[in-house]
């Protein structure tokens, strides 16, 4: 029971829910830091401007010629925080359908209790996500895709490297190479992948089709 209790902790499930603790701290970070940046730089702007036109004799209505403010281009970690957003998308839809549809009909009900912990670790994960897509605004485009494909491969790889060494039980038995049908669980946990990216994108372009015509300028994305 140890051992597999330390093999589940090395499951594509926690290394997910890890990414997606890593995914909001990240985040929250950014807005901590963006709310006190647009903090500093309104309070400082207002300052220095209303001295500037007072002294100046600059009148304070506004230029109708001004150009629309442009898109700023993302820096190298506003890139990382939009793939981490990605990957967990496609990764949290994927280990919580294999959970439910695969692992606790066919194998978790026979050995385990389904307690309220697991329940947490396989569903809220899901929920919290869905809520933070509602309300960011971040691009969800298909090449993306590669990185979450890359994120299943580090994981098997690793688990490949970790059985080799070690003699442990699989955190997911279909995943055991012994096995005959070893080559069509793989096959199918890769087709899985696709729906699961697919669908969370398909949600994302509808929630940015939505805001765009009920609420125009509420969100502002990058067009796909």
């Amino acid at each position: 029971m140890e051992q597999k209790f330390f093999t589940s902790t090395l499951s594509k499930l926690r290394w997910t829910f890890v990414l997606v603790i890593i995914y909001f701290g990240v985040g929250s970070c950014f807005s901590f830091y963006g709310c006190y940046y647009k903090q500093n730089k309104i309070e400082g702007s207002t300052v220095n401007h209303a001295y500037l036109d007072a002294e100046q004799g600059i009148p304070k209505s506004p230029n109708v010629h001004q150009h629309p403010h442009a898109r700023e281009i993302a820096g190298a970690w506003g890139y990382i925080f939009q793939i981490i957003f990605q990957i967990c998308a496609g990764a949290v839809m994927l280990t919580d359908t294999v959970f439910w549809l695969i692992l606790y009909p066919l194998l978790t009900a026979k050995d385990y209790n389904l307690d309220i912990f697991m329940f947490f670790m396989h569903s809220i994960n899901v929920v919290f996500l869905l809520g933070d897509t509602t309300l960011n605004c971040m691009r969800f485009p298909k090449f993306r895709f590669a990185y979450f494909m890359l994120w299943t491969c580090i994981f098997v790889i690793f688990q490949w490297i970790l059985h080799a060494c070690v003699s442990m039980w699989w955190p997911y038995p279909f995943l055991d190479l012994s096995s005959s049908f070893a080559p069509l669980w793989y096959l199918a946990v890769a087709l899985m992948h696709i729906p699961c990216y697919g669908i969370f994108s398909i949600l994302v372009r509808l929630k940015h089709y939505w805001l765009s015509r009920s609420f125009p300028g509420s969100c502002r994305f990058v067009p796909w």
